[in-house]
């Protein structure tokens, strides 16, 4: 056939061919629209999704949140319903399922949800399994994007306001939010060309701290990062409507000398017997050989901080200096005023804290007790208790972690406490403890989530498609030969929004002969599957010990599937290695038939009695045959959804010797060979059982006779 006649016969089959066939397969061809709704607002699919140019096809569904508890109504319509017959919400962490998935019309399926802190996954979905009238599964998956309008302004209200700064000054302004939450407070600083700005929290609030550049008036515009989008004119925007200022900057009405160090560790009366160096900008009004007051405010009788003794200039344009310590100070306090008796002659800022001594570190962890382990999981949250001398002056922080609370209500003398969260993706394998500058000799352990994740991860195929392992509840019946049985580990849906880590596998596999005897046993306990490339953790997993995520059955077992006996059971282990875990393990057990619908057998029976009507005579009273013997080629039929139970009636063809046994000489004795198709109904029996006295009925040919014939009688049967 030319090739031209091929391509139109195949696009005329195309064309005559059912719609519902060819969308048979994809899920989207039976949703219509999805509709998120809240008290205030509905998301619509149709209406409001957002087109992925980057993934064909692909569209986003948004939907305005205003409470990270605010529970939605969801409502799916179909298209193509007849062709529907159930609709199922896969759970998943993202959300939690209030009311599962109803019909409310012929073509609506609604439920409710409340979504876990909306404000951190950035990335939920809906999937859901339809099941068509045909019998088949199919999956469709609606990617959401949450999006809340979050709005930030200075705590006095007044935005009109130009507000005064001084060259060299650090200003704070407290920030209010109506999504405090969605705010990513780094405490890095931003640089801008006016000014630099940087945001903070302290004590449960947040601050903007800004510091000018230039001496001049001007309008600016800030703009924080969201860890949720602000959804402005369709587009998603990871940031807020800018914050708008005014400010006049002013030349600095004192001089601000920089130092050589931002902490200094005030240890007592007894540190201030030698002093403690300090290099100082040099400036041309600063006496050398004199001593100055370090008060904490510009104005007369502030309060002595230290004492400053100018030793003398050196090369690199600073002032080497003796510093006399007599208070604490933080640099979020405000500057601290270089005075000549009580005249402010210049300003500076450094933190002074205390010799601290650490005498045991707590961990404590949501709903558990305090524990001197410090150990930690990326993306924990943890609260962290300090023991010893000093710590209400202590400034702790840790090594490439900005994330910190300090509870000043329980900070004392001899306890401090503060909460810590670690980054999902954080690289290093310990954050070491520091006490401003100064390395504590403390540190906290990082260490990789190793917990079981139940087998939703998991699919087994014998051949009819992959079925996820925790989702199977029943025996497996597979009717045809059984090639391999491929075991699939999806290592990317292991880790997510909360991390498992490795799973540690054992693999049991037993085969069952189809008498209940034991065949063959394999075990594999080395199964070790590690977190796919979707998980935030990927790069951080030792990956020398993983194992392939494909297995195949066939590679453990000497006699391989595709020859087993009919209804062969195989039974198939999944579980958690105990001794790498502290928690309740999981196991699977999956049970798989090499089951049949019918079943070829031959069947010597010995009939005896028949009543049999030949086609060429209108008397049967001649027709009750002796004991015959016949041997038929016959199917026997398996009772659907049980194990070996076979149907009482059999179909199936062969011969027949009438009257085989009557040894007579009696002429009357109607000897014959037949051929015959037969049809028997046999008492219930167990499975194996070789004899039987079934009930024969059927028709055939007599060879001598040369004749059709009908019979019907009952006999004993000997299968094998």
């Amino acid at each position: 056939m030319k090739p031209s006649l091929r391509l139109f016969f195949l696009l005329l089959f195309l064309i005559c061919s059912p719609s519902e066939a060819l969308f048979a397969q994809k899920a989207s061809h039976f949703i219509e629209d999805i509709d998120i709704v809240s008290d205030t607002t509905v998301s619509s699919l149709s209406v409001h999704g957002i087109h992925d140019k980057r993934r064909r096809g692909e569209v986003t569904l948004p939907f305005y949140f205003e409470d990270i508890e605010q529970v939605f109504e969801v409502r799916v319509y179909l298209k193509h319903e007849d062709q529907i017959t159930d609709l199922k919400l896969i759970h998943a962490n993202d959300f939690k399922v209030i009311e599962e998935p109803l019909a409310v019309g012929d073509n609506v399926y609604r439920f409710k949800l409340q979504f876990v802190e909306t404000n951190k996954n950035a990335k939920p979905s809906f999937v859901f399994n339809l099941w068509t009238i045909d019998g088949q599964e199919v999956t469709y998956e609606q990617k959401l994007l949450p999006y809340t309008n979050t709005i930030v302004e200075i705590a006095d209200k007044k935005p009109d306001v130009e507000r005064e700064l001084y060259i060299g000054e650090e200003k704070e302004y407290e920030i209010l939010s109506n999504r405090e939450e969605n705010l990513r407070v780094d405490n890095i600083w931003h640089e801008q060309a006016d000014l630099s700005w940087r945001l903070f929290q302290r004590e449960n609030k947040i601050f903007i701290s800004v510091l000018p550049k230039f001496v001049k008036s001007f309008s600016t515009e800030i703009v924080f990062e969201t860890l949720i989008p602000n959804l402005i004119e369709g587009r998603k925007r990871y940031e807020t409507i800018p914050l708008e200022l005014k400010f006049n900057v002013k030349a600095p009405r004192l001089t601000y000398l920089a130092t050589d160090k931002n902490e200094i560790v005030y240890e007592g009366a007894q540190s201030n017997e030698e002093g403690i160096e300090l290099q100082i900008q040099q400036n041309r009004k600063l006496q050398l050989e004199k001593t100055y007051r370090i008060e904490n405010q510009e104005e007369k009788g502030g309060h002595l901080v230290a004492e400053l003794f100018t030793k003398r200039n050196m090369s690199n344009n600073k002032t080497l200096c003796l510093i006399r310590v007599y208070d604490y100070h933080n640099l979020q306090d405000g500057y601290l005023y270089i005075k000549d008796g009580d005249d402010a002659k210049f300003i500076t800022n450094f933190n002074i804290i205390s010799k601290n001594i650490i005498e045991s570190i707590q961990l404590l962890r949501p709903g558990r007790n305090w524990t001197g382990d410090l150990s930690v999981y990326p993306g924990e949250t943890v609260s962290l208790k300090f023991q010893g001398k000093q710590m209400q002056h202590a400034r702790y922080l840790f090594e490439g972690l900005s994330n910190r609370n300090i509870d000043s209500v329980n900070t004392r003398m001899e306890v401090q406490t503060m909460q810590i969260s670690v980054p999902l993706n954080i690289n290093q394998k310990e954050l070491k403890i520091y006490n401003g500058d100064e390395y504590t000799g403390h540190s906290i352990k990082i260490k990789e989530k190793q917990s079981p994740k139940n087998f939703d991860f998991v699919t087994i195929d014998c051949g009819n498609g992959p079925k996820i392992v925790s989702q199977i509840e029943k025996p497996i019946f597979y009717p045809k030969a059984i090639t391999d049985v491929i075991l699939k580990f999806n290592t990317d849906e292991i880790d997510g929004l909360q991390l498992y880590g490795k799973q540690y596998i054992t693999l049991d596999v037993r085969v069952i002969g189809p008498q209940g005897q034991l065949i063959e046993l394999a075990r594999d306990d080395n199964i070790v599957i590690c977190p796919g490339e979707t998980s935030p953790r990927h790069f951080n997993y030792e990956k020398n010990n993983c194992s392939d995520p494909l297995i195949t059955l066939n590679k453990y077992l000497g006699i391989k599937t595709h020859r087993f006996e009919d209804w062969t059971k195989l039974e198939i282990y999944i579980s958690h290695q105990k001794d790498k875990y502290s928690e309740q393990i999981y196991t699977k057990k999956i049970e798989i038939y090499a089951s049949r619908k019918s079943q070829f057998d031959i069947d010597l029976s010995f009939p005896a009695g028949l009543l049999v009507k030949k086609a060429n005579e209108d008397d049967i009273s001649s027709g009750i045959s002796g004991i015959s013997i016949s041997a038929i080629a016959q199917f026997k039929f398996f009772k659907p959804g049980t194990i070996g139970r076979v149907r009482p009636y059999r179909f199936g063809v062969g011969s027949i010797a009438l009257n085989a046994f009557n040894l007579s000489d009696n002429e009357d004795i109607d000897r014959d060979l037949g051929i015959v198709a037969l049809g028997s109904v046999h008492p219930l029996q167990r499975p194996g059982r070789k004899l039987s006295l079934p009930l024969y009925i059927g028709f055939g040919y007599f060879l001598k006779a040369d004749t059709f014939f009908w019979m019907v009688g009952p006999g004993i049967s000997v299968s094998f």
